[in-house]
């Protein structure tokens, strides 16, 4: 019985409840979960700013997950080469990236006849709602450290 592969991918920057519960429903869609970690550059690329964590550490933490099997580094979306070896059977995203005009999403789903699934995104927290929450909270945060290094 041939075992059914999995694939999503993210930033997984600032690693939250929202991915750990998005990579925990994908890996029970299948056998095994592959988790694409995109690259610093491609980052800065789509979002026009650097990750705050680097490449090397949100790759290392993701991979520690118990839901993951194995992490590739994503230097470009849905790169249907580095996928084909893979064999992925099924795509998971959060349902944020639903109807979104995504060319290289798609080209990966025909060209590999793979099977696409949105999940329910975490709408309480996102990365950016965090990195949000610590702008609006610098000067106390600041004040807090400067306490505690005395």
């Amino acid at each position: 019985m041939k075992k059914i592969t999995v694939y999503t991918a993210g930033s997984f920057d600032m690693l939250h409840v929202g991915h750990t519960n998005i990579l925990k429903k994908a890996k029970k869609l299948g056998d095994c979960l592959i988790v694409g970690v995109s690259s610093d550059a491609l980052i800065r690329k789509y979002k026009h700013l650097s990750p705050i964590i680097s490449y090397k550490d949100r790759a290392s933490v993701v991979k520690d997950l118990k839901y993951v099997n194995e992490v590739i580094k994503q230097d470009r979306f849905f790169d249907v080469e580095q996928l084909r070896p893979y064999r992925i059977d099924i795509i998971v995203l959060g349902n944020d990236w639903e109807n979104k005009s995504f060319p290289e999403l798609e080209n990966c789903l025909k060209t590999l006849n793979i099977k696409m699934i949105y999940l329910p995104y975490t709408k309480r927290l996102s990365s950016s709602s965090i990195k949000e929450k610590i702008i609006r909270m610098a000067i106390p945060i600041i004040r807090s450290q400067s306490k505690r290094s005395k």
